[in-house]
């Protein structure tokens, strides 16, 4: 019997991915556990391995196609063997089993509400949204009275020829294009076949086309990222408060530490900072709570996440246990997270569970920022650029180097005196940096 092959749940709050890339054609053979599929989720891309061994039968979906969660995207099997029709198709009770286990709720199905909750399946969903169609204009032929994708192409077919731009311009501005007699090839219609009326629309809209350089849909990771500080911003009563920080001994400390060192070796200045941040969230307690409904959990584990730039976004790795590492392992595990990160091969248990978050960003010479904070958290820390700055010692002018520490928080967990505390114990153990090390 053929086996299907799903898309996979990836922690407990992924409810769909993205295929990014079929690694396998309809026909090839697929040993087991051999990856067939690319996909990107909101956090990650990885390849999706097969669950039996044979030929790829059937492909449900193409390149792009936005899957939810458990949800059948092809089929393995023997050559020539029946494929299960799309509606029907099963999910392996082991994979529901163990999805249950992760998520308490329920795995979404494959028949989705489509517009004017119209059932629809996702392709036939997606065939609809590129092509403008009404859902609530197609004919559904599925078993249990859902759109499936033949119906939105038979639909598509029965529509008058016309061009894209034509087709385009008439959603845009409400024309019925049943109504427009065309004047192209085989009575295809054009944009100059729409009425005089329009003209002055069509010529804004061809300009606002040819106008615009690129348009871009958001990644699956964007869209989780504007979605997510976006709540953040407005959800959380946030406040940033700055401190200014005397980093010169720091840096003369890292110099020693990293004295004679090959470079994988070194120790750099966040590091440094990942565990006085460490240090001082196991001091202050109200810095490693979340708030649930009408209670505050206090965590006991010290996990520091850190903000890491790549090329599509932005992920938090996460080191845990911060208190009980050495700074060397620190520092190991900080540079893993980080390669990791930027190659896309971050897994899911290594961003989550954060208490509090560094985003350093001092490499780039920034003065001050306001980092939102990465819920459930209740703060994040910002580390600015170093300054040189003068200062008088025993009499003498010197230069010191200084520093902006800029700390975001949520004021239903903290309030301003609380973090004044937390930045001058953080402010003295990075003016006083053998204390990090103790």
């Amino acid at each position: 019997m053929a086996t299907a092959i799903c898309m996979p749940k990836n922690g407990m709050d992924m409810e769909e991915g993205t295929i990014v890339k079929w690694l396998k054609n309809v026909g090839d053979t697929i040993e087991k556990d051999e990856p067939f599929m690319e996909i990107e989720t909101d956090k990650i891309t990885m390849e999706t391995e097969s669950p039996a061994a044979g030929v790829l039968l059937a492909k449900l979906y193409e390149d792009g196609a936005v899957v939810p969660v458990l949800t059948a995207v092809g089929y393995v099997g023997e050559p020539g063997e029946k494929v299960p029709e799309y509606t029907e198709a099963a999910v392996p009770a082991e994979e529901k089993k163990e999805a249950a286990a992760v998520s308490k709720k329920t795995a979404p199905v494959k028949v989705l509400s489509g517009g004017n909750g119209i059932p629809a399946t996702p392709y036939a969903k997606k065939i609809a949204s590129d092509n403008g169609v009404d859902l609530t204009e197609v004919t559904p032929s599925g078993r249990h009275g859902e759109i499936r994708a033949i119906d939105v192409e038979n639909a598509i077919h029965a529509q008058p020829k016309a061009t894209p731009l034509a087709r385009a311009m008439a959603a845009d501005m409400g024309i019925d294009l049943k109504t427009v007699t065309g004047s192209g090839y085989r009575g295809k219609i054009t944009s100059a076949d729409l009425t005089p009326e329009e003209k002055a629309e069509i010529e804004a809209a061809v300009k606002e086309i040819e106008e615009v350089l690129e348009r871009r849909k958001l990644s699956g990771m964007r869209k989780v990222i504007a979605q997510r500080m976006s709540a953040s911003h407005t959800e959380i009563p946030n406040v940033t408060q700055n401190i200014k920080v005397d980093v010169t001994e720091l840096l003369a400390l890292r110099a020693k530490i990293n004295q004679g060192k090959e470079k994988p070796d070194k120790v750099s200045v966040n590091d440094l900072i990942i565990k006085a941040v460490g240090k001082a969230a196991a001091e202050f307690e109200r810095f490693r709570m979340t708030l649930e409904g009408n209670e505050y959990v206090v965590h006991n584990q010290i996990n520091v996440g850190m903000a890491v730039g790549i090329d599509d976004g932005l992920v938090v790795p996460v080191i845990k246990d911060v208190d009980k590492k050495s700074l060397v392992e620190v520092s190991k595990k900080a540079k893993e997270l980080a390669k990791k990160a930027r190659e896309g091969k971050l897994m899911p248990d290594e961003m989550g569970d954060g208490r509090i978050t560094i985003s350093n960003i001092g490499m780039y010479g920034t003065h001050s920022f306001t980092p939102i904070i990465n819920q459930p958290e209740a703060s994040i820390v910002g580390v600015c650029g170093t300054e040189d700055e003068l200062a008088l010692a025993d009499g003498e002018v010197v230069v010191r180097k200084k520093m902006m520490i800029c700390v975001t928080f949520d004021h239903r967990i903290l309030n301003g005196t609380e973090v004044c505390e937390f930045e001058s114990y953080l402010k003295n153990l990075l003016e006083n940096p053998v204390s990090i090390l103790i």
